[in-house]
């Protein structure tokens, strides 16, 4: 594959907007010292040498290894470990898709970054579950630096390699039996209908994340981040969905006998409900509509890192359900004794390694710690922090000890009486939406 040197280094395309501003700081530790350790492979020599040179003022936070064959990459990651890899797709002898399939199997850990000028959906196909992201040529030497800059400071506040590995790995997310049959059984009629399969998805978080996963990677080619499930279904298509659902899991079913003591019904009701709570609260109380849409999306998603660890660890999490409920502390606190990590920072990670937009990203990391935001009017954050200590306390769950709202938010923002104020209203919206769901 051949690419003019110049065209990776030019500007974004008109219309085009960037991948994300620059990280801010998300919760957990201080990063490492170590430099990130980042494997370019492509066959194009040329390709390789613009990247060392565009690349070397990164020298002194990344160690950089740069190969132009997928051969040559695996003899290379037997000897060290790598954070990320980033590959073209189509070389001679071993392609993208299967050198990143090796790397999955052999380093789940490894975030893993196709960087190629070609792709039609039958590479899509190939490369769904492999890759984390896909990122078009020409691509801006901005968007480059700032896409890996995410992935990496994110996985830098995740210590436990357990945990990057668990989420490294993941093709897909389970979702609620239910939704997971309705969702199926609309891809496989040959009449579905974006509004039908968008009305669905929107009620499952898994189901939301990997839609957006899918519209917001360059496979597609959208000029801009999307942070709804309707924009997804509507961009992508009912066929191209259709076309992937039938090639690859990219939804899957939660086994309620998994984890004891999880139910995903509950996470699905509260992560429905938050959401809703979360729109109203941006969209009438301040009147910011467009902050309310992105405040529903990151509450449907702001609990995916306990699905996350339910699924994957489902004995470990079990057992940290338990404390919780022994304890009557909340299960994050619990979490962060046993796993130095929340699920919070647990879904934070996953979503960032699956390219959604960063506003999404910070709103999951410190939605029990908006205060990390720093900003002293209500953030994305402070929403969903809002609404999942409302939804909390309006409609308690058995079992579950409730998350407080933050009182030091509240002052922060100014907010504490209006709070107080919502109950008896959202006590309402609530039960309303669930006779009109």
């Amino acid at each position: 594959m051949r690419l003019e040197t110049t065209q990776f280094c030019c500007d974004r395309r008109p219309g085009e907007e960037p991948l994300g501003r620059e990280v801010p700081c998300l919760p957990g530790p201080p990063a490492a010292l170590a430099k990130t350790r980042i494997l370019f492979v492509d066959d194009e020599p040329s390709m390789l040498r613009v990247l060392k040179m565009a690349l070397r003022s990164m020298a002194g936070a990344w160690d950089m290894e740069f190969v132009n064959s997928g051969e040559e990459a695996l003899l290379l990651v037997e000897q060290k470990a790598f954070d990320v890899i980033v590959t073209d797709m189509r070389m001679p002898g071993m392609n993208g898709a299967q050198l990143l399939n090796h790397i999955l199997r052999l380093h789940p850990h490894t975030i893993r970054i196709i960087l190629s000028g070609y792709s039609d959906l039958s590479e899509v196909v190939n490369c769904v579950g492999l890759t984390h992201q896909f990122l078009e040529k020409p691509c801006s030497l901005d968007d480059l630096k700032n896409c890996l800059k995410r992935v990496t400071q994110v996985k830098s506040r995740l210590t436990n390699e357990k945990l990057c590995e668990l989420a490294g790995s993941l093709k897909n997310l389970p979702s609620l039996p239910e939704l997971y049959l309705e969702i199926a059984e609309a891809l496989q009629s040959p009449t579905a209908s974006a509004q039908r399969i968008a009305d669905i998805a929107s009620k499952d978080p898994a189901i939301s994340a990997k839609l957006l996963q899918l519209s917001n990677s360059a496979f597609f080619g959208f000029s801009h981040k999307v942070f709804s499930v309707d924009e997804a279904v509507q961009l992508l298509g009912v066929s191209v969905i259709q076309s992937l659902a039938m090639a690859v899991p990219i939804f899957s079913s939660f086994s309620r006998t998994k984890c004891p003591g999880f139910h995903i019904e509950q996470v699905w009701e509260h992560s429905l409900q938050t959401a809703i709570l979360a729109r109203r609260i941006a969209g009438h109380h301040l009147d910011d509509s467009f902050l309310g849409e992105q405040a529903f999306c990151a509450s449907m998603l702001h609990d995916l890192g306990k699905l996350i660890l339910a699924d994957g660890l489902p004995e470990e999490y079990a057992a940290v359900l338990q404390e919780s409920r022994d304890t009557r502390t909340p299960v994050f606190e619990v979490e962060r004794k046993h796993f130095q990590a929340t699920h919070a920072e647990v879904g934070a990670y996953l979503l960032a390694l699956w390219g959604l937009p960063m506003p999404l990203i910070e709103a999951v990391a410190n939605h029990h710690h908006p205060r990390r935001c720093g900003l002293q009017e209500p953030c994305l954050a402070g929403v969903v922090h809002l609404a999942n200590a409302l939804q909390h306390s309006v409609k308690p769950q058995p079992h579950v000890v409730p998350s407080l709202a933050d009182p030091e938010y509240l002052r922060y923002v100014g907010l504490e009486q209006q709070f107080q104020g919502w109950r008896a209203e959202f006590s309402a919206s609530l039960a309303e939406a669930a006779h009109t769901a």
